[in-house]
């Protein structure tokens, strides 16, 4: 009987240890394409400048473009409606936040010590830069009870360069 006990103890450990690791697993996979998700946006965000000040020799972000871009690239790249909530089939469950933070010639006295409030991204910013800062809010994980659940968050900075 002992040796039954034992073989249906370890059957459950295995059983939680083998969900655990494809939760963080598929986490892990979701979290990299959020890296990219966050990347790409600032990218997105850093192409609109104002050409009149382009003219001067200064770059100045345009903000309110800027964050309509974020805001499609996010859309896309996470599978999102156009409030940021996810769609049936996407792997987030949580409303995505986001915060974007314009660093150009009008705003910004080179170089800039720059901590994101959310995550500790430390970055110095020593030319005109897009950083975006996405919250996903917590993982997938089936028994999240047991195992916790941190919220996934990602920054990713752009700079211009060539001026």
């Amino acid at each position: 009987m002992k040796a039954f006990l034992f073989g249906i103890a370890a059957f459950i450990f295995s059983m939680l240890v083998w969900l655990f690791c494809h939760d963080y697993n598929l986490n892990h996979i979701y979290y990299m394409q959020l890296r990219t998700a966050a990347e790409e946006a600032s990218i997105a965000a850093a192409v609109f400048t104002d050409p009149l000040e382009e003219k001067e020799g200064r770059i100045v972000f345009n903000s309110e473009e800027g964050h309509k871009a974020i805001r499609a690239m996010l859309e896309t790249m996470l599978k999102t409606d156009s409030d940021l909530n996810p769609l049936e089939g996407s792997y987030w469950q949580d409303k995505i936040k986001y915060t974007a933070y314009f660093f150009d010639d009008s705003n910004t006295v080179y170089p800039k010590a720059f901590t994101d409030p959310e995550t500790g991204y430390k970055f110095e910013v020593k030319k005109p830069a897009v950083i975006v800062t996405i919250n996903t809010g917590k993982a997938r994980y089936t028994l999240g009870e047991i195992f916790g659940s941190q919220p996934n968050i990602r920054s990713a900075a752009h700079e211009i360069e060539g001026r």
